[in-house]
């Protein structure tokens, strides 16, 4: 199985496939799936993007495709120009997407909404088997391990409450470490 296997497996087939030459360029695509995660639902996810290695904290490489999923039809090509710059960053930059970490949302992206930014978690809505792509067949010379990444939109306030429980969580530890 290959990862686009993979994705339409768990998000259903993919329903349509937006050219942005600045990707193609570099083999992504972005790719759109209908009644995903939920009827009434899609998900907009790259494809590609696992043949450019990031680097993690810690030094290690590994491999990721990049998504977000929505209900409300008028935000679709704000996903895509996000997540196209998303793919952009982690090619230009070399650097994976780590869990908890947040980004802010480019200019004009969920103004209607007022997001601030876009928070990085796993796939949470989807089936557990989603979480981690591993094959051993090396289709398409793809790696053996792939991490969909699942960006959700935030407000501010969520965003400032998520920094100060990581701030308590690390007194905690420093607490808990010094006893």
């Amino acid at each position: 199985m290959n990862y686009l296997d993979h994705l339409e497996q768990h998000c259903g087939e993919f329903t349509e496939a937006f050219p942005i030459e600045e990707l193609e360029q570099k083999n992504v695509q972005i790719l759109k799936f209908k009644d995903a995660p939920f009827k009434e639902t899609y998900t907009i996810a790259s494809l590609g993007l696992l043949f450019h290695p990031l680097q993690t904290e810690d030094d290690s490489l590994m491999h990721q495709e990049i998504m977000m999923s929505a209900e409300q039809p008028d935000v679709q090509d704000e996903i895509i120009y996000l997540l196209w710059q998303l793919a952009e960053y982690a090619m230009r930059t070399g650097h994976a997407f780590d869990a908890a970490e947040y980004y802010p949302l480019p200019e004009g992206i969920f103004e209607k909404y007022q997001f601030s930014s876009v928070y990085v978690t796993s796939p949470v809505y989807f089936d557990e088997s989603f979480f981690l792509f591993e094959t051993d067949s090396n289709v398409g010379n793809e790696p053996d391990t792939v991490l969909p990444v699942w960006f959700v939109p935030i407000f501010n306030l969520r965003r400032n409450i998520l920094k100060n429980t990581e701030r308590i969580n690390l007194k905690i530890f420093c607490l808990r470490q010094m006893s």
